[in-house]
């Protein structure tokens, strides 16, 4: 499809596509940029680069912005295995008239009849160990990434569909090489091969790949909560208490907190440190204030059911899931204490623990003062502000005491206390939009939390429901993208991209 859009055209000559080409590498060297960056980081440096000397015509706007990213994931898809990485190509390639290929749902099924550049692509690519795929769109792609088959992505096509890749890449932090067709249209495009065939076989064997294997460390975690290991760490003597403790930390759950403890680790130590005792006690323990924190909020809340089963207290009453609740608090603090780490970093990692539960319990007072036979007419910025205190300091918690068993440095901290702000608040934005609901569907004169909806609402009386959710949700994205800003200064590939990683996964 050809683009009525006024920026985004390619070079006609090989040789002006790599006068551009070395201009953006230079740049992107001279700033040691780490990926991933964000869509706006990469227009912002992309604008930098036309605005230098001999500065470059505004309709290759968008094929510097193409080339931003590519030197900005180059070393990271460089020591991606051919066997993880996917290449993605046009069916626009081909002469519709005479191509021979069938369609199956994945896309097109090249014969390889030489009419057009795919075949010949295909086949290089595939001894090299590639997945190939000829398909429009990058939902196939999407899918494979989901499912944990490939780490890093090369693909071809027009620069607007190249653009519109950027979200879902950068969203997943997907190292990713565009090589743009030299025209765009539907049928008979071309691209340039040599440029082509220089990307597949890119590759950096002496520097190991930053992209951490996300799913196997969550197996992995998961395997840290399994009830029998949990009874042996919490519940050594068979006390009835410590049981019941250990029994509820046991209940599903999404675990993504110590997964942060644990990816932090991994990120900034490396594999052997994923497995061993340490960071199975840090994770652990960061659960453990998590699920107390859940037994008290059913309490306060009056909410019977957690994760489709009886909350704690309506199995065993108020007094046992107070004291079972108060229990794991102080489990958390025991498993730091006999983690292992140094005296040091075990007061620092006390410090941090209880500066979160000191917040947690002050935002939900908030909460908690606020109602009466329903919700007091609070404003959405004091919404805000409860959901910050609520939220963000179990996910700072996570990371903080991953990055203290790691030996970050203060700078690194200060990123990620300003990631958990904005990531807590997005999370707890997320969950309003989804429980709105079911509180509104709540007998009237029930107890019910603070919404930022109801706020919204009460604030721009004359907008629809439609429109204040809206609303909610471009909040939502804000939150988000500051969550992302804030990792700009991390300095650590593999921790930045875990962050967005799992941003994208709590957020979507």
């Amino acid at each position: 499809m050809k683009s009525e859009r006024s920026d985004l055209a390619v070079p006609a000559t090989q040789a002006a596509r790599n006068a551009i080409r070395r201009r953006v590498r230079a740049y992107c060297a001279r700033h040691a940029l780490v990926p991933p960056l964000t869509i706006g980081e990469l227009a912002a440096h992309a604008a930098r680069i036309m605005r230098m000397p001999a500065a470059i015509e505004p309709r290759f706007r968008g094929f510097v912005t193409v080339l931003a990213g590519n030197e900005v994931w180059r070393d990271a898809l460089a020591a991606t295995p051919f066997a993880r990485r996917i290449l993605l190509l046009p069916q626009c390639l081909r002469l519709r008239a005479t191509c021979r290929a069938k369609t199956d749902s994945l896309g097109l099924l090249c014969a390889s009849c030489g009419r057009c550049a795919i075949g010949d692509i295909q086949q290089e690519a595939e001894k090299l160990g590639y997945v190939v795929l000829v398909a429009e769109g990058a939902t196939a792609v999407a899918a494979l990434l989901a499912r944990g088959e490939a780490d890093a992505v090369i693909g071809v096509g027009c620069l607007s569909a190249l653009e519109r890749s950027f979200r879902p890449l950068t969203t997943h932090a997907i190292p990713g090489l565009a090589v743009p067709l030299l025209r765009d249209g539907c049928d008979g495009t071309d691209v340039d091969r040599a440029w082509v065939r220089e990307a597949l076989h890119l590759r950096d064997t002496a520097h190991a790949c930053h992209r951490l294997d996300l799913h196997a460390l969550r197996r992995e975690v998961a395997a840290w909560f399994e009830a029998d290991r949990l009874r042996a760490m919490l519940n050594p003597t068979g006390n009835a208490t410590a049981g019941l403790a250990a029994d509820w930390l046991a209940q599903a759950g999404h675990r993504w907190r110590p997964l942060l403890t644990a990816g932090v680790v991994r990120a900034l130590r490396g594999e052997a440190a994923a497995g061993s005792d340490t960071l199975v006690h840090l994770a652990v323990a960061v659960e453990c204030f998590h699920k107390a924190s859940l037994v008290h909020d059913d309490i306060e809340d009056d909410d019977a059911m957690r994760s489709g089963a009886p909350a704690l207290h309506q199995q065993h009453g108020l007094p046992v899931a107070l004291n079972v609740g108060d229990l794991l608090i102080g489990e958390g603090y025991r498993l730091i204490a006999a983690s292992g780490v140094s005296a040091t970093r075990a007061c620092a990692m006390v410090a941090v623990a209880a500066a979160g539960h000191r917040t947690l319990c002050q935002g939900q007072g908030e909460e908690l003062l606020l109602r009466g036979h329903g919700v007091a007419p609070v404003s959405s910025r004091a919404v805000l502000d409860i959901f910050r205190c609520k939220t963000a300091p179990a996910f700072e918690v996570a990371l903080q005491l991953g990055a203290i068993c790691a030996g970050a440095d203060r700078a690194t901290r200060n990123v990620l206390t300003a990631f958990s702000a904005a990531l807590g608040i997005a999370y707890q934005i997320r969950d309003d939009l989804d429980d709105h609901a079911a509180d509104r569907a709540k007998p009237a004169g029930a107890a019910a939390r603070p919404s930022l909806l109801e706020a919204l609402a009460r604030e721009h009386p004359a907008a629809s429901a439609p429109a204040v959710t809206e609303q909610a949700r471009r909040l939502l994205e804000q939150y988000e993208e500051q969550a992302l800003g804030a990792l700009r200064l991390l300095k650590q590939p593999a921790l930045k991209s875990l962050l967005y990683r799992v941003a994208a996964i709590i957020l979507h």
